[in-house]
């Protein structure tokens, strides 16, 4: 998991037009209450490599509303079956990968989105997460 991670961070500071993502669900969400922004919470299965990949490569990166991401949300990437914490009874799926929108008090602002999880899907789901 670390190795994927760590990955990610690499290809993630190689662009400076890409969602700024942490590990720690706890800390992030601190971070959210002391910003007053939203969690937006990507679950990936660290077995799928190429599709983590793609995900972050084509709509985490070099997208027109990747300012309005990192402006109203602290992004939090979380693997499956990872040990560092988080509420996986609200966060619960069978689906990989899965994006949650959450406030503060761990409350949906909208609908998840499972599956593919494009630029063109991702930017309207944002106009719906308020």
């Amino acid at each position: 998991m670390k190795g994927i991670l760590f990955a990610l961070a690499i290809l993630l500071n190689l662009n400076a037009k890409s969602v700024h993502w942490q590990s720690n669900y706890d800390q992030a969400h601190s971070q959210a209450l002391k910003e007053s922004k939203n969690l937006m919470v990507l679950l990936i299965d660290p077995k799928d490599k190429e599709t983590n990949r793609k995900i972050i490569m084509n709509t985490f990166m070099n997208q027109k509303y990747i300012d309005k991401i990192d402006e109203q949300y602290i992004a939090v990437l979380i693997t499956k079956d990872q040990k560092i914490s988080y509420p996986i009874e609200s966060l619960f799926t069978v689906e990989y990968p899965t994006l949650f929108f959450i406030n503060e008090n761990n409350l949906f602002l909208c609908d998840a989105l499972f599956g593919d999880i494009n630029a063109d899907r991702l930017e309207a789901h944002l106009l719906e997460c308020k």
